[in-house]
């Protein structure tokens, strides 16, 4: 998984966000890239051997489950657009010490679209030098 670090909240829809809030951003992206765009049945007495609890660890599963544990299940969203954003950081930041076309490969994109990519931060860091300049 790349970096959630670097992730602005904002990106992801609201349900998300609250998990972020409960159980921080790394783990409800581990959520996310598991079960995105399915259903999840929260428990409400979540124990240490639980699938969940082994994903998120027990202490964040235990969170989860005082606030969602009591609904019959609940729907991840998929968070397409935090997702692409967290890949797109990831390629530009690989981008010099690996090509476009190995960069292409890994990713499942084509060269032209590492190329726009890594070419869209080079526009965005150009504004910006420019306002300041």
């Amino acid at each position: 998984m790349t970096k959630a670090a670097d992730l602005s909240i904002e990106l992801l829809p609201r349900v998300l966000q609250d998990f972020v809030r409960l159980i921080g951003l790394a783990a409800t992206m581990i959520l996310v890239e598991h079960f995105g765009g399915r259903r999840l049945y929260i428990p409400v007495n979540p124990h240490a051997d639980h699938h969940l609890a082994k994903l998120v660890g027990l202490d964040n599963l235990t969170q989860l489950s005082k606030v969602y544990g009591l609904e019959d299940h609940f729907d991840i969203p998929k968070a397409e657009r935090a997702l692409r954003h967290l890949r797109d950081q990831r390629i530009r930041a690989e981008y010099g010490p690996k090509s476009a076309s190995s960069l292409a490969r890994e990713h499942n994109r084509t060269e032209r679209q590492i190329w726009n990519i890594v070419g869209r931060q080079a526009e965005f860091n150009a504004a910006q030098d420019s306002l300041f300049n």
